[in-house]
């Protein structure tokens, strides 16, 4: 249900690297590297079809961002909107497909459908209504089905959906509108998304920890399952244990040596020991804690 947009290299300017994907797009940001990873010079010298796309958006504006990738084959460039995107999403990648048309002197671009548009008419593709239909849709199958939600990449973290807040959505008419904010407000929570780690015991048992660290606003999902990067080498039903892990600081907390582990306690417990006021339902897994204090950490450790 994702909307991808087509612009022909006719001028044969060739496939540009990442760092010329950036150039173009002027104020876009890349969402596949980290700049302060090893790595990350060299990613931007790579010609971005040697990956399958990349990932670009604006910075504090997108909530999904759009995918840009070459076709060698077809000597075109394509810009996947993904499906449900945020308003701010759609304009986003418009408003890069016009620079990228000015990049590669042309003019015309070509739907999955074969309908045409050019940089001055691409803004009026009635995506409002892509978004409005697929956030039916996603109500409609959620309604049918036995999933307890429908989960979607963001930027910064996933979000996931299900029939009540769907529902809320759907039956206003700003429901566009609503939903692009409320997909947009939870990339950017001032918070540290915890991160899911797996570790194999000795007889083979394989246990998941979460780790909270003492005063640092963190999201954890409430209900744990395994995350979408290690779906392919790990099972739900391999898991023997979720645990949370409570990091303290003894000392400077610029200093890594001052951060240790207080205690492991079980997933559950530790959610029915925290205090009403000290955490947020997000979305329909997700939970927002609130820093706590080295107080409240030994307290939930008892």
């Amino acid at each position: 249900m994702s909307t991808s947009l087509f612009i022909e290299d006719i001028h044969h300017k060739g496939c540009i690297t990442v760092e010329q994907a950036l150039e173009i797009g002027q104020d876009f940001s890349q969402y596949v590297v980290q700049e302060d990873a090893e790595e990350y010079n060299e990613f931007l010298k790579e010609k971005i079809n040697n990956f399958e796309c990349i990932l670009l958006g604006k910075d504090n504006i997108s909530a999904r961002g759009f995918e840009l990738s070459y076709d060698d084959k077809t000597d075109s460039y394509a810009v996947r909107i993904f499906a449900p995107s945020s308003i701010a999403d759609y304009e986003s990648a418009f408003d890069y497909i016009k620079k990228l048309c000015v990049f590669l002197e042309n003019d015309n671009i070509t739907t999955e459908d074969n309908e045409t548009y050019t940089a001055d008419t691409i803004s009026a593709y009635n995506y409002k209504e892509q978004i409005r239909c697929t956030l039916e849709a996603i109500y409609d199958d959620l309604k049918n089905s036995d999933h307890e939600y429908f989960e979607i990449f963001g930027l910064c973290r996933p979000v996931a959906l299900n029939k009540k807040i769907v529902k809320e959505i759907i039956k206003s008419k700003e429901a566009v509108e609503n939903f692009s904010s409320f997909i947009t407000d939870l990339q950017y929570i001032d918070a540290h998304s915890a991160r899911q780690k797996l570790y194999k015991e000795d007889d083979g048992s394989v246990f998941g920890v979460y780790t909270i660290t003492e005063t640092v606003p963190t999201i954890i999902p409430f209900t744990p399952c395994i995350a979408y990067e290690n779906a392919d080498t790990v099972k739900n039903s391999d898991i023997s244990q979720w645990l949370i892990g409570l990091v303290v600081i003894d000392g400077d907390p610029n200093n890594p040596e001052s951060y240790s582990v207080y205690k492991y306690i079980e997933h559950k417990k530790f959610v029915k020991k925290l205090p009403g006021k000290k955490y947020t339902m997000l979305d329909a897994k997700y939970i927002l804690i609130q820093g706590l204090s080295r107080k409240e950490i030994e307290s939930i450790a008892k």
